[in-house]
């Protein structure tokens, strides 16, 4: 054995030593995510700062908003200048532009973007400060009774408070309510913007069953992470927060976990042999997480995504197109393109048929209508129509085109049966 590996093996045994010994200020707990037993906690009811933790309920409350047919992956989320403002961690999201859902989800789990959650925060609600208060009472509602929440990234703000029991709780419930979304915390990477982001979470990476979930670092507490692992039919949770660095951290965590299996074998074994131990402290019932009833968030962002559709992609998709160009041309009958009775409008011509059907798509998003058609049809040129048709009358019509022209659109209406 090499110098240099007796010496790597030496500091790794010192660090994880020293990693554990009594450290008043860290919070920790291990609990089976199916039974909802702790297996070992230290001042797990003790009222912390939960950093980017915070995130984990922004994406439980994204979450719901996908499984109600209130948002899709890939749908387009407009950027504000506050969120733009956000302090890192974050993707440098630019004001006036927009990102996916999709995009916005892993933004979450794998940079911690701060950013990010404040353009969640105000898709999904009239503001931040209204999106906190839905967070807080979801909280409630799962049994979070001593969480409350000020924001949505988890930026350091007084009375911000959880407790690692409470995290535990919020992580069971992620699991138990919205499985079809789980795996999207052990993605490895994304790209936004054609930048590449990794993930920075240790335990993912190295240890054996690791599921992901988040890490988080605020000055007022220190290091914060909540892991998932399943090894055989067995998953568990792990919490720790308010460490002293990232390392202590995530060792920390993995050796709860390791103790966390091994007693759940220990229990195990114990049952079959009839000598049946007492069992693990309960974490909360197994019925236990009830889901906040729809009518508490739905409406509320509802209300709010028809004001965000409205502003969505506003510099994205508004492209220059050539309009002036194409007015300069005849006006010539194009049947590929008759709409009937119907009215259309057209919002730009591009040299790409994909492009022309895009912008055409973005629109309908910024309109926040889905029962129109589009069409593209080829002008007496190299361009592109974008067109959407189907709109009952002139009224109608006119009423759209307006309403995009008062975002910076270039729009104007197509009578029946005629092209230009």
């Amino acid at each position: 054995m090499s110098r240099y590996c007796l010496f790597l093996m030496m500091f790794v045994a010192f660090v994880w030593g020293q990693s554990f010994s009594a450290d008043a200020g860290v919070s920790t707990l291990v609990a089976d995510t199916k039974s909802g037993f702790i297996i070992e906690s230290k001042e797990a009811a003790l009222p912390r700062p939960p950093a980017s933790l915070t995130k984990l309920m922004t994406l439980y409350l994204t979450f719901g908003a996908l499984e109600s047919g209130l948002l899709t992956m890939d749908q387009a989320l407009p950027i504000s200048e506050h969120a733009a403002a956000q302090p890192k961690s974050k993707i440098y999201v630019r004001a006036g532009d927009t990102i996916t859902v999709r995009e916005a989800i892993l933004a979450l789990i794998i940079k911690s973007a701060n950013d990010v959650a404040v353009v969640v925060a105000e898709a999904l609600a009239p503001s931040e400060e209204d999106f906190a208060d839905l967070m807080t009472r979801t909280a409630q509602s799962l049994g979070l009774t001593d969480t409350v929440f000020k924001n949505a990234s988890g930026l350091h703000v007084p009375g911000q408070v959880t407790t690692a029991r409470d995290m535990a709780v919020l992580t069971m419930a992620l699991i138990e309510h919205y499985p079809q979304y789980y795996d999207l915390f052990s993605t490895p990477s994304f790209s936004y913007k054609g930048q590449k982001y990794g993930t920075h979470n240790i335990v993912l990476q190295q240890y054996e069953g690791a599921e992901g979930l988040k890490t988080g670092f605020v000055s007022a507490v220190g290091y914060n992470i909540i892991s998932t692992a399943k090894q055989g039919d067995t998953r568990l949770v792990s919490v720790v927060i308010g460490d002293e660095s990232p390392l202590k951290r995530d060792l920390r965590a993995m050796r709860l976990l390791d103790k966390g299996f091994h007693q759940v074998a220990v229990q195990r074994r114990a049952e079959a042999a009839g000598r049946l131990k007492a069992p693990f402290n309960p974490l909360n019932r197994k019925a236990f997480i009830a889901r906040p009833p729809a009518q508490m968030y739905v409406p509320i962002m509802e209300a709010s995504l028809k004001q965000t559709k409205s502003r969505a992609m506003i510099a994205l998709n508004n492209p220059k197109p050539v309009e002036t160009k194409l007015a300069q041309a005849p006006r010539v009958l194009d049947t590929s393109i008759e709409q009937g009775d119907s009215w259309a409008i057209q919002v730009g011509a591009f040299e790409g048929r994909d492009k022309a059907r895009q912008i055409a798509q973005k629109a309908l998003t910024v309109l926040g209508i889905s029962n129109k058609e589009i069409q593209t049809p080829k002008a007496n040129n190299q361009f592109f129509r974008s067109r959407i048709l189907g709109f009952s009358n002139k009224d109608e019509a006119f009423k759209a085109c307006k309403l995009l022209q008062n975002q910076s659109w270039q729009c104007f209406l197509v009578s029946p049966q005629k092209g230009s």
